[in-house]
């Protein structure tokens, strides 16, 4: 096959006049005075959105997960039960506590934590669930309920890349003890760097705002900090962007959607080879990343392949590595769907640019490998 004259992106957002009216006005009107003003807007914005009663924007996802972390004290001597096939992020927010992750197995077909191995996995030092709602696949939120209710274990909702996905007609991120989402450029809404934490407890909201602001409360003492915190608000320039990308969430869906459905149709017929990921029937992804998992019929590797399409001008990416495998974790566990993932799994290109002929080509190229 011939190359694609045009780079086939993985990740790239949407960007209209809208956000750069925005942000010009973060730029002219958001410092003195109105320095937190577009922070506080995207704040309300996602409240209202997700019908949480508190959000608190930081300067990106990886903070707000531990913020979460330590906002419901774990620390040395508590296990945390987490998906084995995530970005590290998700890990390392409870690794900075001290705590132990505990990776678990996931579902072979949305790659969430599944449920029953979250069971298997509980000991008397489990103390909460790190569940990761996939690539914007909602994670089986009802069972793991469920199950933390029952055993009094605290839920994190890792939504990075999962804003406007819905589980049962409900927006993910708002049934677990504290979400967080992510404005990463690679994201749905991006800003570059960019993240939310939201929660319904509004004691653990008191906790977030000091672990988030430098320990530092709203008294007239400008400088006092009352405990241990961390810089991890974000620039009001940064937070136009990521407002200005929320306003026009329904748009980004539809984008993301018509890049999914027309992967869907580019790819029926080769069941065989490929298997889409998809969510459950009473679920609706926000379709960020549209991936696939090589059947065993394909002989070639799913490392050659993504070479394949590279030479092609096709950037499509691997599924996430087996965190439990990095150096720094130290216990082996056996997990075999996360295994086949992390060995058959890619994410597909899916920027905003990509016309439904980029999508066609890209399904195209996957063809003549597996022919």
């Amino acid at each position: 096959m011939i190359a694609s004259p045009k780079k086939i992106s993985f990740a790239g957002p949407s960007v209209t006049d809208h956000e750069v009216k925005t942000v010009t006005d973060a730029v002219l009107n958001g410092f003195y005075e109105n320095y937190t003003k577009h922070t506080l807007l995207l704040e309300e914005k996602i409240r209202n959105y997700l019908g949480v009663k508190h959000v608190i924007a930081t300067h990106c996802c990886t903070v707000a997960l531990h913020a979460a972390a330590v906002a419901l004290d774990l620390g040395p001597g508590d296990e945390v039960i987490i998906p084995d096939i995530s970005w590290v992020a998700t890990a390392y927010a409870v690794a900075y506590t001290g705590a132990t992750c505990v990776f678990v197995d996931i579902d072979p077909n949305t790659w969430c934590i599944h449920p029953e191995a979250i069971e298997q996995a509980i000991t008397s030092k489990t103390k909460a669930i790190m569940l990761v709602h996939t690539f914007g696949h909602p994670a089986d939120m009802d069972s793991i309920m469920r199950i933390a209710k029952a055993y009094n274990l605290s839920v994190i909702e890792d939504a990075a890349p999962s804003l406007g996905s819905r589980y049962k007609g409900q927006l993910v991120g708002t049934q677990g003890d504290i979400s967080c989402f992510s404005f990463q450029g690679a994201k749905l809404t991006v800003s570059g760097e960019g993240g939310i934490i939201c929660t319904n407890n509004s004691s653990l909201y008191e906790k977030l705002k000091l672990i988030c602001s430098m320990g530092r409360t709203d008294s007239n003492a400008v400088f006092w900090s009352d405990q241990i915190g961390y810089q991890y608000t974000i620039a009001n320039l940064t937070a136009a962007m990521a407002l200005a990308q929320v306003e026009r969430i329904d748009e980004l869906l539809d984008i993301k959607k018509r890049i999914y459905l027309r992967y869907l149709e580019g790819l029926s017929g080769l069941s065989s080879y490929f298997k889409l990921l998809s969510s459950a029937s009473d679920c609706e992804s926000n379709y960020c990343y549209p991936s696939l998992m090589l059947a065993d019929s394909v002989k070639v590797s799913r490392d050659e392949i993504l070479l394949y399409l590279k030479k092609l001008n096709v950037h499509a990416r691997p599924a996430f590595p087996r965190m439990s495998q990095f150096p720094v974790f130290q216990e082996r566990f056996s997990n075999p769907v996360a295994t086949k993932v992390a060995l058959k799994g890619i994410s597909l290109p899916a920027a905003a640019n990509l016309s439904s002929s980029d999508i066609d080509f890209v399904c195209q190229c996957l063809k003549s490998i597996v022919s």
